[in-house]
């Protein structure tokens, strides 16, 4: 039963900052801020992102759809 992990012991993910010492304030506001949009896009596209549905690529396939095939 090694399959089982309890996770409630695991740390959250997180993401580490350490200030560049020769960047102006401006600049590091600017990087922090294309960072968070970067993580919020991924997550907006991901949540938007239809789930993935094997049967009916398998089914467009068999009917000479799938657009990979023609």
């Amino acid at each position: 039963m090694g399959a089982a992990q309890n996770i409630a012991g695991q740390p959250l993910p997180h993401i580490a900052y350490a200030p560049r010492p020769d960047a102006t304030p401006e600049a590091e506001i600017a990087t922090l801020a294309a960072v968070y949009r970067f993580v919020l896009d991924s997550r907006a596209k991901k949540e938007a992102a239809p789930e993935s549905r094997p049967d009916d690529a398998r089914k467009d396939q068999d009917a000479g759809t799938y657009p990979h095939c023609t």
